[in-house]
């Protein structure tokens, strides 16, 4: 079967989305194999990273539960994802079947089925670290390599960790390692989590960790 990328996003959950599209926007920025200018049908990458903001800012936004910020975030979540939808094509083209030319576009790629691994979601990451960065307000993250993780999501809390609503998305990463998280508050502490996001979506979370903020 011919690699395909998946380009189903209505099932994500809101942070989900927001890990998924931060990684397909990282992967394509400074990709070789897609050299800007793309063709006119294909959105630039300037008017992914424009919606991409738009729609963190309104999702950071609605956590509030106001009825119109909520509008917001939906509105920029179909932008976003309209322009997500438009891109695929364009990359498949270039990419020729080559599978490994399509895993670097951030994109989940639809696979045969006899090599499908079912819908087992994935362990959470081990070697879990947090340290302080070079710059103050920084924090430093470090996970053993997940395999079959395509990226990671972190979340901070100043809140109980314990209660789910506290959690906020901080940072996605197509890494396991030297995970920069920027703009803390120093002698703040927060709490921090971490999980791997494939094929089947979010795996499970790592122990949470707190540390104080220098």
């Amino acid at each position: 079967m011919q690699a395909k990328l998946i380009i189903s996003f209505e099932h994500l959950s809101e942070s989900d989305f927001l890990v998924k599209a931060e990684t397909i926007i990282t992967a394509m920025t400074d990709n070789s194999h897609y050299v800007e200018p793309w063709p006119p049908q294909a959105p630039t990458l300037a008017e992914l990273t424009l919606a991409l903001n738009t729609y963190k800012t309104d999702y950071h936004a609605s956590i509030s539960r106001d009825t119109l910020k909520i509008a917001r975030r939906i509105s920029s979540r179909q932008n976003l994802t309209e322009l997500l939808k438009r891109l695929p094509s364009y990359l498949e083209f270039i990419a020729q079947g080559n599978a490994s030319i399509l895993a670097s576009t951030g994109y989940d790629l639809r696979k045969d089925s006899a090599h499908n691994s079912g819908n087992q979601i994935l362990a959470a990451p081990s070697d879990f670290r947090v340290s302080h960065g070079i710059k103050k307000g920084t924090l430093n993250i470090h996970i053993a390599l997940l395999a079959d993780a395509g990226s990671y999501e972190v979340q901070i809390t100043q809140g109980d960790p314990n209660v789910e609503a506290n959690w906020q998305h901080a940072t996605s990463s197509l890494t396991s390692f030297q995970i920069l998280l920027e703009g803390l508050v120093p002698t703040q502490t927060y709490w921090l989590r971490i999980r791997g996001i494939g094929r089947n979506g979010s795996g499970a979370w790592a122990e949470p960790i707190s540390i104080i903020v220098i």
